[in-house]
């Protein structure tokens, strides 16, 4: 996943409202969770990635 962080971030928004449309159809929430937890994955990392530059730029 090489988008950038707002890519990613309405990726997420677009399959957390994809789930509330298909909440009854169990395999495509599976589905769709899957992917957002991939999301979800990388969007944590990049911000642990800038809360590190930020705390080296608050140290000089």
């Amino acid at each position: 996943m090489d988008n950038s962080f707002e890519d990613n971030y309405k990726k997420m928004e677009s399959l957390l409202e994809d789930l509330e449309k298909n909440k009854d159809n169990l395999d495509k929430s599976l589905e769709i969770y899957k992917e957002a937890k991939e999301i979800y994955n990388t969007l944590n990392e990049k911000i642990n990635d800038y809360k590190a530059k930020v705390e080296v730029i608050n140290n000089d």
